[in-house]
C-alpha cells in the first residue's frame, strides 16, 4: 500500500525511505556512495533531520535524488514539512553595490579643484612673471579662488596647461580602474548578478568556503577566477553570469533548477558532479 496515496496508513516519511532502501539490499553506504552525497545526508533523510540538508534548496536536491534512487513516487516530497521555506540566512561576506558613477564623484571632484588651481595659477604668472612663483604662493592663490558652494551647478572641469607642461585628460577618458593581482598583472573576474533571488556558495581552491548567501534581486557578487574552486547556485535560472563582461551560458550544467560548476583553464564552466 503507497502511503502517499492513502494517508488512513501513512507510515513516517523517514521509515517509508528506510523501508524501500532495505527491500532493494542497499546499505546506506550504498546509498550514498550512488547518490555521491555522504552518508549523514541518506541518514538525516531517514530520521527526518531535514534542518541538517541546509537550506531548502539543496534538501530539495538530496530529496529528489534518493526518490529516484529508491524509484519513489514523487508525491512523498510534499509531505515534507518546510521544504519551499527561505531559510533565514546570514551572509558571510557583505557586499556593499553602489552605482559606478557615484565611485568616481570623489575623482571628479579632486580633478575640478585641481583644474581650478590651475586656471588660476596661468593667469596670475602671466600678470606677474617676474614674481617668483613657490608652492605657498600657489596654495594661497587656489585658497582665494575657490568658488562658492551650489548645490544645483557642478564645477568646470576644463584644465588649462601651464606652459610647457601637457593638459590632464578630461575625466571621461580617464582609463577604469581595475586591481592587479600579485604578479602584477589584471585578474580574470567572475560577475554574478541575482534577477530574483539566488543561493550562492563560492568555494575556494582549497575547498574554503568564501561566500554563501541568499542573494536578493539585483545583488552582484565579484570574484577572481583564480580564487575560484567551484561554485553552487540556486535558481541558476534566474541569474546573469559574466567573465570580464562576456556572458556564460550555464544552461546545460543546471539540474533541479540547481548548477553545480567550476571554470576550466579558459574560464569556461564545467559541470561538477552532485
Amino acid at each position: 500500500m503507497d502511503p502517499v496515496q492513502n494517508p488512513l496508513f501513512r507510515e513516517p516519511i523517514g521509515t517509508i525511505f528506510r523501508t524501500k532502501r532495505e527491500q532493494l539490499g542497499l546499505s546506506i553506504e550504498d546509498a550514498a556512495k550512488s547518490l555521491k552525497f555522504g552518508s549523514h545526508l541518506v541518514e538525516a533523510i531517514e530520521h527526518e533531520q531535514w534542518e541538517k540538508l541546509g537550506a531548502p534548496v539543496f534538501a530539495k536536491s538530496y530529496i529528489n535524488s534518493y526518490i529516484k534512487l529508491l524509484g519513489l513516487n514523487e508525491a512523498i516530497r510534499d509531505e515534507i514539512p518546510n521544504l519551499q521555506r527561505n531559510p533565514s540566512l546570514k551572509a558571510i561576506t557583505a557586499i556593499k553595490i553602489e552605482p559606478a558613477g557615484r565611485r568616481l564623484n570623489w575623482l571628479f571632484g579632486l580633478i575640478s579643484v585641481a583644474a581650478v588651481i590651475a586656471v588660476v595659477a596661468y593667469f596670475s604668472l602671466r600678470q606677474a612673471q617676474d614674481a617668483p612663483v613657490t608652492l605657498d604662493n600657489l596654495i594661497a592663490l587656489g585658497d582665494s579662488a575657490k568658488p562658492a558652494a551650489d548645490n544645483n551647478k557642478a564645477l568646470d572641469t576644463t584644465a588649462i596647461a601651464l606652459p610647457g607642461q601637457v593638459a590632464p585628460a578630461e575625466p571621461s577618458a580617464l582609463p577604469a580602474v581595475s586591481a592587479p593581482d600579485s604578479t602584477g598583472t589584471s585578474a580574470s573576474e567572475l560577475r554574478i548578478v541575482s534577477v530574483k533571488e539566488n543561493w550562492l556558495e563560492v568555494r575556494g581552491k582549497d575547498n574554503a568556503v568564501l561566500f554563501s548567501a541568499l542573494m536578493v534581486a539585483g545583488q552582484e557578487y565579484r570574484q577572481s577566477i583564480d580564487k575560484i574552486g567551484k561554485i553552487t547556485l540556486g535558481n541558476a535560472n534566474s541569474a546573469e553570469i559574466t567573465r570580464d563582461g562576456q556572458a556564460l551560458d550555464i544552461s546545460a550544467l543546471v539540474r533541479d533548477d540547481i548548477a553545480r560548476f567550476s571554470l576550466d583553464d579558459a574560464g569556461q564552466p564545467i559541470a561538477l558532479s552532485q
